[in-house]
């Protein structure tokens, strides 16, 4: 039976406060993947399908129209991925695995990716922007957690590892 990312989030109170409840899954924009270099997670960082009801007042304010956010998968085996594309359109296909594991698989015309993961998945650094007329997402933007607002005004460089590597 297939699983929904969102049911297997450790702490969705951020997603809650934002949407008023869960937001319903669906395809995801999988901006990029990391892997952590200091042992098996992986963290894909993607586009939720829907902009929040309840969306901060300075994010109106901003006209952002997208928001982001760090989905992180523990205990990650059996990693496969194929191909490439900064903004490719999936879903995320979720399924029991194991006692505690999921199997987790994402294709689009471009890339696939499957790996087997715990059944916890935590979530972090949601963040809104306005996707540029390339689907891009550089600019400006604004992060819901305080600590992310007052580092960053835009989606920081590969290479800050406290953004990419903690949650």
């Amino acid at each position: 039976m297939p699983l929904n990312w969102v049911d297997l989030l450790v702490d969705p109170r951020d997603l809650q406060a934002l949407y008023g409840a869960l937001p319903p899954s669906g395809p995801l924009v999988v901006r990029s993947v990391h892997l952590s270099r200091y042992g098996p997670a992986l963290t894909l960082r993607a586009d939720l399908p829907t902009f929040p009801p309840h969306p901060l007042p300075e994010w109106e304010e901003a006209g952002f129209d997208r928001i982001q956010c760090h989905l992180q998968f523990l205990a990650v085996e059996r990693l496969e991925m194929r191909g490439w594309a900064s903004s490719a359109t999936t879903d995320l296909r979720i399924e029991e695995s194991g006692v505690r594991r999921i199997r987790v698989t994402a294709e689009s015309s471009s890339f696939a990716l499957s790996f087997e993961a715990s059944d916890d998945v935590l979530i972090g650094h949601l963040s809104a922007f306005s996707v540029g007329s390339d689907e891009r997402d550089s600019g400006p933007r604004g992060f819901f957690r305080k600590v992310d607002s007052r580092r960053f005004d835009t989606l920081p460089d590969l290479s800050e590892k406290t953004f990419y590597e903690r949650l």
